[in-house]
């Protein structure tokens, strides 16, 4: 999938927040939109070039995952751990820090964000490795099901995708 489908996945699965009491969450829909949009990208880490290694700091030129990305790309395959549930475990360490400074409805987000990254990859004809080391491919879809990254197929997923995380934005804002 490509990065934009990723972020439309990754803002889409904070739908699963619903089940949790309003009152609980104390974070505002921007921060875990955000949260989850970046966790949504993070497996491609492991692209030769991939959106989230190339993201800016705010008003900076400084380009925070420029450095992981060329340790991850260089010492792994695409779709090699960061594409598995190791890798997943090991991206939750990172969120550790953001639930103390942020609270963990912002870490939810995040994880939320990277699972729906690996579920969209594991419907592509690719698959993922989910437990890696093992070769073994994972497909969440039958084969005749699956997509081609970058495909007619997966644009026409863009629109009910957006369509979905605009009435979720717009639930947030007006508390409907």
């Amino acid at each position: 999938m490509t990065w934009r489908t990723h972020v439309l996945f990754g803002i889409s699965s904070l739908w699963l927040l619903a089940l949790v009491p309003p009152e609980m969450l104390r974070a505002n829909m921007g921060a875990l939109a955000a949260a989850a949009a970046l966790g949504a990208l993070m497996p491609d880490l492991d692209a030769s070039e991939s959106k989230v290694k190339h993201l800016l700091i705010p008003n900076t030129q400084i380009k925070p995952f420029m450095f992981p990305a060329l340790v991850v790309s260089g010492s792994d395959q695409h779709r090699g751990l960061l594409h598995s549930l190791a890798g997943r475990e090991m991206m939750a360490l990172f969120t550790i820090p953001i639930s103390v400074y942020l609270g963990w409805a912002v870490s939810i987000a995040f994880q939320l964000g990277y699972m729906s990254h690996l579920v969209a990859d594991s419907a592509t004809k690719s698959g993922i490795r989910l437990l890696y080391p093992k070769a073994q491919r994972f497909y969440a879809l039958a084969l005749h099901w699956r997509f081609t990254t970058g495909s007619l197929a997966e644009d026409a997923l863009f629109v009910p995708l957006a369509l979905c995380c605009t009435v979720l934005l717009l639930k947030a804002l007006f508390a409907i």
